[in-house]
């Protein structure tokens, strides 16, 4: 049966008619008793059939809007863009040449007039600048526009104004060569809903075949171009449903976890909106419990220190997702009726430290969950909706020892090298959770040429390896005597 929203007037006009044929009733006329108390019924039906509305609305996601909208894809993994503020390049020029290096302090704020296609916009230099001796122009300085949103994308020549003169350069002007750009407004519902399509058309993706194959041949490189290491193979383990572990194989054999501590405090948001919920670390942390955020929100002197566990806050360790609930009183931000409510206040500042993955995990945490600031490069490719960590498998060293029996005319000497080489270079290539077969061994040391027979003394049976293991034999384990 379709829902049909019913309002006041046909509710009312039904429980009349009603009343009008199963009682003895006759005066309906407004101000009368039995009206007053039908229309106070058919009020509170009228608002229960609103909510009903409202509630079937907000379920999906194609008709939800505004914080409705949020709610029901937040249970994607998907955040609305909020505003981006444009960035450019300005370079000063100073009324004469400098006779030595001239610094020029951040921040320091520049703006373009009003004109009939765009407001005043003002920029502030995000590093100090320099000009060099000799010079009248600065080398150029990077700029932010102070409010986000693509009114800041203005054209080349645009901003030629300092807010204040510069101590020593006073007559100083400047001017941005390039245009501004990147500059973006919030994401509208519209476009909200089009990107969750295609985020939820891929959901095929998720299959651990599709998550296998997709990492395979990822390869992560040091900023000096050296190759940090190359996944060969990958297995992906269920831990609960909608959360899973991703083991890698390194084909460089280093299985170097290689991470990085945030020593300074990244800022997660400088000027948080009203109610703001969702902030993204830059990158996911090794170990959600030794995050750390700090909360300073306006007007309130100490800062709010919070970590994982805290009822205030929920975290995606997969994606670094932070989501804000009901903070304590001082810093909670309050609804329309004062009422506290999830969020953060307007203004408030939130910096995190924490340690994450650099190398090729770091690298293939990117390939799987995307990254924010390389959405071309980085889409993302797992399912919305899903958790998936990415783990080298823990090393299960093997050791073997094998007597060895040479054919006539064969000395023991020349043989035992040649078989340990092959016995490593079995172990060493087998997969993930590969049981090592003594049986296996055996056969390869009995191939080798020159070799009669071969007695194992360890291991004495198959070596059981776990899926979350890969077995090694690393120099030296392997001896024949």
């Amino acid at each position: 049966m379709t829902f049909r929203r019913r309002v006041f007037a046909e509710i009312l006009q039904d429980m009349v008619e009603h009343v009008r044929l199963n009682t003895p009733l006759t005066d309906f006329r407004v101000g009368s008793v039995i009206r007053t108390l039908l229309e106070a019924a058919a009020l509170e039906d009228d608002e229960a059939y609103f909510q009903m509305a409202q509630l079937l609305r907000d379920f999906s996601f194609t008709s939800a809007t505004g914080s409705g909208l949020d709610r029901r894809l937040a249970d994607f993994d998907l955040l609305r863009e909020p505003a981006q503020p444009a960035l450019v390049e300005i370079v000063i020029h100073g009324p004469r040449p400098v006779l030595r290096d001239t610094p020029i302090a951040a921040p320091l704020t520049v703006y373009c007039d009003a004109t009939p296609d765009h407001p005043r916009v003002e920029f502030v230099t995000t590093r100090n600048g320099l000009i060099p001796a000799g010079a009248t122009a600065s080398l150029p300085i990077p700029v932010v526009a102070t409010v986000p949103g693509a009114h800041a994308n203005i054209p080349a020549g645009q901003i030629a104004f300092l807010r204040s003169p510069i101590p020593g350069l006073e007559g100083a002007t400047c001017e941005n060569p390039i245009s501004a750009s990147g500059g973006r407004d919030a994401e509208t519902d519209d476009d909200f809903r089009a990107r969750a399509r295609r985020h939820i058309r891929a959901l095929p993706r998720g299959t651990p075949q599709a998550l296998e194959g997709k990492v395979i041949g990822v390869r992560a490189f040091a900023d000096t171009g050296e190759l940090l290491g190359q996944v060969s193979s990958a297995l992906l383990r269920e831990e609960r449903p909608g959360e899973s572990t991703l083991f890698i194989l390194d084909a460089t054999n280093r299985f170097s976890q290689t991470t990085e501590t945030l020593l300074a405090p990244e800022t997660l948001t400088a000027a948080a909106t009203p109610g703001q919920r969702h902030l993204r670390l830059a990158h996911p942390p090794i170990l959600p419990a030794a995050l750390r955020l700090s909360v300073r929100s306006p007007g309130v002197p100490p800062a709010l220190a919070l970590a994982p566990g805290d009822p205030a806050i929920d975290l995606d360790d997969t994606t670094g997702v932070v989501t804000f609930g009901v903070l304590p009183a001082d810093h909670a931000f309050r609804d329309l009726s004062g009422q506290l409510a999830p969020g953060l206040l307007g203004g408030a500042i939130v910096t995190a430290s924490y340690a994450y993955f650099t190398g090729l995990i770091g690298e293939v945490q990117r390939v799987l969950n995307g990254d924010p600031a390389d959405p071309l490069g980085h889409p993302g490719w797992k399912a919305a909706g899903t958790r998936v960590r990415v783990r080298f498998p823990a090393i299960r060293e093997i050791g073997v020892r094998l007597v060895v029996t040479p054919k006539e005319g064969y000395a023991r000497g020349d043989l035992v090298g040649p078989v340990a080489a092959v016995v490593e270079q079995y172990i060493n290539g087998l997969p993930l959770g590969g049981e090592v077969v003594l049986a296996r061994i055996v056969a390869l040391a009995m191939g080798v040429p020159g070799v009669f027979d071969v007695t194992a003394l360890a291991p004495t049976g198959n070596v059981a390896v776990l899926e979350d293991e890969i077995a090694r034999a690393p120099r030296g384990s392997v001896v024949a005597s």
